[in-house]
């Protein structure tokens, strides 16, 4: 037996049931069966590197040790039913044989010491290639997309054989490599744009599974980190020149300055840069004005950690990755995730000094212990444009057609394929789709890091951040045991509710006043059954060492302070 038929028997050993179909499909290899079941023969000529088949029909086929290359004399662009059949027929006429004889036995050996090492061998290239050349062909707003669904778990399920198959579990999608090194020549149902990413991130998570972590070395090929470096100076120079004058001595003309640089940050692709500056010019704008609300810890915070990000980005020593989280985006990406479970946390309505008015509804992700938003924004700064909270508060959702907002934020609900963006909001756009689930007990749904007693709400360092990782919300859930007063303070135009734990901790929780919430004040600061009201979970915001609640929350019940005491949609509090 020749040294090349001693590989074409090891070649057809692999192909496994399995293995054929994905290379052809499950009709070809059942007609193959069929053919073969009619008596179709083969006859074979063992040449050096391949072998030649000769078909009882007619036809003729070439083959070598692998499915990557053939010849059939039919006119079939794809694994036609002689490939197929050339191969099931070799296995049927050497099914009966045991073993190889002595000396075919040791040539055997040599190229096929242990079966599972040959498994082993046959898949290493998936840990040991450099992804460089396997993603050449992929677009950078498909790597990012892949990279971000990787943040979220996702369970695989392997299976070697012929092929090594990784299962994407919650996605229901399969994915078989080769043992070439080739994403191009794995096989996945799913086609187009969509199968290729499930090639990429079905590789990426069982590299994942072997401890590889590709986050950063293919972070060069999504990230656009082009920035004009001469602005990230003279911005570091200007804060620079803030920290040596101090504020006390700052010249009003410092607001013009920092314009000027905001619009060349703009220009020379610094949008993080940007917003860091207006934000600066906003809480400058405060002390100027003498505003009781300006802080100077709020002002130190930002102007820190913009000179931080300035430093890193000239010393230019950081990754590409690392680079674009400092350097941020103009829009907000949105990408879609496979699936979703949500609990409703309550919704909080706001209005910015900009001319912005919305309603932001808060849900707790239990697949990665996040905290997510959707929110509802609009401009109001024109005459004619108005945003009623009652309005917005008692309309559908996008999702379901029955489903009111109002609703909405006290669900449980399963999203699949929702796209959500790098700050965990969620996007109303076409394709996702929502399910209603029972409502657990707030008592007994796991909040993670989110569930604050009042000692670590009141210790944590309010001024903490991190240089290379999204800005968030500063959210907590605490648990509560009754309101032991609230009082109005006409100085600084706040409602106090003083908040009191099973073991005696107060919390002052603050809710500023403005005309548009002054039934809500009315309401909270008279009682509206708050003195009734035992044993709940207050989900809170902090900023800058005052913490502002957003709803209250027992067993299935959710209150939003601000939209169901507001406006009296859901009767008086103590109800919970």
């Amino acid at each position: 037996m020749s040294e090349f038929e001693l590989k074409f028997r090891m070649f057809s050993k692999l192909c496994t049931e399995d293995y054929l179909i994905r290379n052809a499909n499950k009709g070809l290899y059942k007609r193959s069966l069929k053919e073969l079941d009619n008596g179709l023969t083969v006859q074979y000529t063992w040449n050096e590197a391949s072998v030649s088949c000769q078909l009882s029909d007619g036809t003729h086929c070439s083959l070598e040790n692998t499915l990557d290359h053939w010849e059939c004399s039919c006119p079939a662009d794809n694994i036609c039913k002689h490939i197929l059949i050339s191969i099931l027929y070799y296995q049927r006429e050497h099914q009966t044989e045991d073993t190889l004889n002595q000396g075919e036995a040791a040539s055997s050996e040599e190229l096929e010491p242990d079966s599972g090492l040959v498994t082993e061998s046959r898949f290493r290239w998936m840990v040991e290639s450099n992804l460089a050349p396997l993603i050449k062909s992929y677009s950078s707003s498909l790597i990012e997309e892949v990279l971000f669904r990787l943040r979220y778990p996702e369970q695989i399920e392997v299976l070697e054989d012929s092929l090594l198959t990784v299962r994407l579990v919650k996605q229901e999608i399969e994915v078989s490599f080769t043992e070439e090194a080739s994403l191009a020549k794995a096989l996945c149902k799913v086609k187009q744009t969509a199968g290729n990413m499930a090639k990429l991130e079905a590789l990426l998570r069982y590299r994942m599974q072997q401890g590889l972590d590709d986050t950063e070395a293919i972070s060069g090929r999504v990230h656009d980190t082009k920035f004009s470096l001469q602005t990230v100076r003279e911005c570091r120079s200007m804060l620079a020149g803030l920290l040596k004058t101090g504020l006390a001595r700052l010249p009003q003309s410092y607001m013009a300055q920092l314009e000027t640089l905001a619009i060349a940050a703009h220009s020379g692709h610094l949008p993080d840069v940007e917003r860091s500056l207006r934000g600066i010019q906003g809480e400058l704008q405060l002390f100027f004005n003498r505003h009781v609300r300006f802080s100077m810890q709020s002002m130190l915070d930002r102007v820190s950690k913009l000179y931080l990000a300035l430093q890193v980005l000239e010393q230019e020593k950081v990754s590409a990755f690392k680079q674009s989280q400092l350097i941020g985006s103009f829009r907000s990406k949105y990408y879609t995730v496979p699936e979703q479970h949500l609990y409703g946390l309550g919704a909080d309505a706001w209005e910015t000094r900009s001319g912005y008015r919305g309603i932001t509804y808060y849900f707790y992700c239990s697949d990665d212990a996040e905290i997510y938003t959707y929110s509802d924004v609009r401009a109001v700064y024109y005459e004619d444009n108005q945003f009623s909270y009652t309005e917005h508060y008692g309309s559908f959702t996008p999702w379901l057609p029955n489903l009111t907002f109002r609703q909405f934020a006290g669900e449980e609900i399963q999203f699949r394929s929702v796209k959500v963006n790098e700050e965990h909001r969620l996007s109303s756009g076409e394709g996702a789709k929502l399910t209603l689930l029972p409502r657990t007990s707030v008592e007994e749904v796991n909040l993670g890091k989110y569930m604050q007693d009042i000692p670590s709400v009141l210790a944590e360092d309010a001024r903490s951040f991190g240089l290379f990782s999204v800005p968030k919300e500063r959210l907590a859930m605490i648990k509560v045991a009754r309101v032991v007063e609230h009082r109005f303070e006409k100085q600084s135009q706040d409602l106090i509710l003083t908040m009191e734990s099973d073991h005696g901790e107060t919390l002052d929780l603050t809710l500023p006043y403005s005309t548009e919430w002054e039934t809500m004040i009315k309401r909270l600061e008279s009682g509206y059954g708050t003195g009734t009201l035992e044993h709940f979970y207050a989900f809170v915001r902090i900023e800058q060492q005052r913490i502002y609640p957003i709803s209250f929350l027992k067993g299935p019940t959710v209150i939003s302070l601000k939209l169901d005491t507001g406006y009296g949609r859901t009767g008086r509090i103590g109800r919970l």
